[in-house]
């Protein structure tokens, strides 16, 4: 019966540990918050079908961050556009007014994407909840920003207690825009954050600028940014560390190589949760652009990672961001665990699956295979690197991104255990302490039945 059940998920290609809406087309995680005791994401959606179409906010909510519970369309497209990303903010101290002191308001500030007479505009907007996020009303003057551009998008908003104001980032082609208000609807502009030795066709996406700390409590500004190219050949979430003056960022002088959150393909358009506390938690969409409307449905298509919690780690090249799964999720993904020794053949007892993975020499191997397909991982203690190579589980069927490798480098005293996770569709892997992490889609027509780990890879050729 289990294997059956199984062998059904594999068949809708339903993911079990990542969420995915019942029906339809998701991209891009929004307005992620934690609020009155869940975890609310809401993601840009498109309800009646499984390609990119006119974008809505779809809305889900979790305490667990493994049960979800899939709630009404939060945001439809109306007469200024189809809704795109962006962020919610509890507008505390009801600038806004669009509440009360007694009963503060949820405010969603998004882009509005306007298509028409071949003309594109994009410009930002407000919608307001009185009721925890189950309904929105727009603001009736909206759009609240508008430069008359064509790409200017996904709004970031946070409250800054410094300075007593809030303060939008947000993406215009290659350069990250830095706005203040008192009250989110009227806003100065700030600062321009350019990067430097970018690529002629590179576009910035979804912005997100964030505190983090290092081990010893120490913190520092940390700003993500969504890089795509026209060919999706440099795709994925880059990340820069710096200062934060209240009206703009600058990147720490001296960090010359480009840092990237993410060593697989499939992480982008990561944002982080509102109101958590001081803990900062990121959730990606789990694809890539060069294949994502080409990849197997079954009446819906597109999920979210498992969230990351992320802190800095200080080394000889400067700071790191580091990243372990959730916390809250940990419990749930025990009933998941299996331990998988070294050099040895072993069932796949448990999947989808959490595998623990310590190789007892200088390098390791671990690869997931059944009769037709293979999902291998190899680490190189020596040189610091690991490997994660999908193409046996798909090859090139979905394009010639789809097979490729995706590497990383980490320190080599860096701890060995590989912490991986995987679903029906998916591999994340945590390696090197949480230096090194890896996203993949992978997708296979039955279930894997074996892990086969070192020497004994080499063994069976």
């Amino acid at each position: 019966m289990y294997r059956e059940k199984l062998q059904e998920l594999y068949d809708r290609h339903r993911p079990v540990f990542h969420y995915t809406s019942k029906a339809g087309w998701i991209n891009d995680p929004n307005g992620l918050i934690f609020y009155e005791g869940y975890y609310h994401l809401f993601y840009q959606h498109y309800p009646d079908g499984v390609t990119h179409g006119a974008m809505h906010w779809g809305h889900a909510r979790t305490k667990d961050f493994m049960e979800w519970e899939e709630l009404p369309i939060a945001l439809y497209p109306d007469e200024l556009g189809v809704i795109f990303s962006g962020c919610m903010v509890y507008d505390k101290y009801n600038t806004s007014g669009f509440g009360s002191q007694d009963k503060p308001p949820l405010v969603a500030v998004f882009t509005h994407h306007l298509e028409r007479e071949g003309r594109c505009v994009q410009y930002q907007s407000l919608a307001y909840s009185l009721d925890g996020g189950m309904s929105f009303s727009k603001y009736g003057a909206n759009p609240v920003l508008d430069l008359g551009l064509k790409d200017f998008r996904d709004p970031k908003v946070f409250w800054h207690e410094d300075t007593k104001k809030w303060v939008l980032l947000a993406a215009a082609g290659r350069k990250i825009l830095f706005f203040t208000s008192e009250n989110l609807k009227s806003w100065t502009p700030g600062e321009v954050f350019s990067g430097k030795g970018l690529k002629p066709d590179e576009i910035w996406e979804c912005p997100d600028l964030v505190e983090l700390a290092d081990e010893e409590g120490e913190k520092q500004w940390v700003l993500f940014v969504s890089q795509n190219t026209l060919d999706y050949v440099c795709t994925g979430i880059r990340y820069f560390t710096g200062i934060f003056n209240g009206k703009g960022f600058a990147a720490e002088s001296g960090v010359q190589e480009e840092l990237f959150a993410d060593f697989g393909r499939d992480n982008y358009a990561a944002a982080t949760y509102a109101q958590t506390g001081g803990r900062v938690i990121q959730q990606g969409w789990m694809n890539c652009w060069s294949y994502a409307q080409k990849l197997p449905e079954a009446g819906f298509r597109g999920s979210m990672t498992l969230p990351r919690e992320l802190f800095l780690r200080k080394t000889a090249d400067g700071c790191r961001v580091i990243q372990k799964p959730v916390r809250e999720a940990e419990e749930k993904m025990r009933e998941y665990l299996q331990i998988v020794p070294d050099n040895a053949e072993v069932t796949a007892e448990k999947l989808p699956g959490i595998y623990k993975y310590t190789p007892t020499g200088e390098a390791g191997e671990m690869v997931f295979c059944n009769q037709n397909s293979r999902l291998r991982i190899t680490v190189d203690y020596t040189y610091g690197k690991i490997t994660v190579d999908r193409s046996g589980c798909g090859g090139n069927v979905y394009g010639p991104c789809f097979p490729e490798a995706g590497w990383k480098y980490f320190r080599r005293e860096a701890d060995r255990e590989l912490y991986v996770i995987l679903d029906v569709t998916s591999i994340e892997v945590f390696a090197a302490g949480g230096e090194a992490v890896g996203t993949f889609l992978y997708f296979t027509q039955e279930p894997f039945d074996r892990i086969i780990t070192g020497r004994k890879l080499h063994e069976r050729k």
